[in-house]
């Protein structure tokens, strides 16, 4: 009897000890369950807060290389317009130049041709003159020795021998007088032909100077115009290059600004890694740690996260658009929310703190799809509470 009992204590001794046993059992592994959840949820709000500045961060930088595209543009047109205004107002000046040249060119060749005609006409007028006095001469010259022949034939008849004589020797004087007059009117036509020419090469040779001294002025206005040209050249060129010289400097800043945001955008992405990494680490030795405690070998890969268990959808929310007289609030006031996440929230139907407020955090799962599958909807709509109650 008494070894009975003490079998039945030692027997419920052992129960004791097992059911002790099996409750620090049942608490070590609700302690890991426990660990492991806030692990995990720690670990997805820390990829979700990271996604989520990384997300905005890469918004603003969008934004920030959209002006600066829009800038750019922007200075581009200016630049064009403004070349193409000078080179308008240039081709129009020197258009008005060249056609003031031109009008002034004719004006001298206008001149130049009315004064020929009027030295030819002045020279013919004198030709004719000078012809029409020297016939004049030579027929009055020829009337009187007809005149004075027909006399002398007449006296010579009635004259003696003696007379004849005399008439013979005064006609010999007369025709010797005639010979000189002949050589005189010679000598005069010569020299009349020789004044003609003289005068005829003075005023070729005023013909002359005055061609040279208009070919002179229009080669200087020719030079003008080339120098003209040239500067005008010169200056398109010269802005030219200081419009490539400046666009070459925006470039040249627009890629260095481009490249600072990559580095930076680059040294982030580094500072996440690590932070990813360390969150590795920290998880291999908590396995590890873990592993140790129930007598196993740690596992080289870290176990997969637990799948979620889904729910059965609830019934959608409908969401009315907000009125007209109410003004939609600034959704990324509330912490977790960025503009992106704000456009997703829009396009949903949520405008207000108040209709964010009104929503379940399956709901908004739901409606919002894998965008808010990291996201903190319960605390959006915590603090959407909150500021729809001012």
């Amino acid at each position: 009897m008494p070894l009975t009992d003490e079998m039945r204590r030692l027997t419920q001794h052992f129960l004791d000890a097992y059911d002790t046993r099996m409750e620090a059992v049942v608490g070590i592994r609700t302690g890991t369950a426990q660990e492991l959840g806030e692990f995990y949820a720690v670990r997805q709000a820390m990829s979700a807060e990271q996604q989520q500045q990384l997300s905005e961060y890469m918004d603003a930088l969008r934004h920030d290389v959209d002006e600066l595209r829009c800038d750019t543009e922007t200075y581009m047109k200016e630049a064009d317009a403004a070349h193409q205004a000078m080179s308008a107002e240039q081709q129009q000046q020197l258009s008005e130049y060249m056609d003031e040249l031109r009008h002034n060119v004719d004006n001298l060749r206008r001149d130049a041709e009315t004064f020929m005609k009027e030295l030819d006409a002045a020279h013919q007028a004198m030709s004719a003159e000078q012809r029409e006095r020297l016939s004049e001469d030579r027929d009055r010259l020829a009337s009187d020795t007809a005149d004075l022949i027909e006399e002398f034939d007449a006296a010579h008849q009635a004259m003696s021998a003696e007379q004849q004589q005399q008439l013979s020797e005064y006609m010999d004087e007369l025709r010797h007088d005639a010979d000189e007059l002949r050589r005189d009117t010679a000598a005069f036509k010569k020299e009349l032909d020789a004044a003609h020419q003289a005068m005829s090469a003075e005023q070729q040779e005023q013909l002359g100077r005055y061609v040279s001294d208009l070919r002179v002025n229009v080669g200087g206005l020719l030079l003008d115009v080339e120098t003209f040209v040239k500067d005008i050249h010169d200056a398109h060129q010269a802005m030219a290059t200081e419009q490539r010289e400046r666009l070459a400097e925006d470039r040249d800043r627009l890629a260095s600004d481009v490249a600072t945001m990559r580095d930076r955008l680059q040294a982030e992405r580094d500072r996440l890694q690590a932070e990813l990494n360390d969150a590795r680490r920290v998880w291999r030795n908590f396995a590890t740690i873990m592993q140790q405690r129930r007598g196993k070998k740690p596992a080289a890969p870290p176990p997969p996260p637990r799948p979620r268990v889904e729910k059965a959808p609830p019934p959608p929310i409908e969401k009315a658009p907000p009125a007209k007289e109410v003004a939609p609030d600034d959704l990324t006031t509330i912490r977790g929310i960025g503009p992106s996440m704000q456009k997703h929230l829009n396009e949903a139907g949520f405008y207000t703190y108040a209709q964010l407020a009104a929503g379940t955090p399956d709901a908004l799962r739901q409606t919002l799809g894998t965008v808010a599958r990291l996201a903190k909807v319960e605390e959006w709509i915590e603090q959407a509470r909150e500021l729809a109650l001012g």
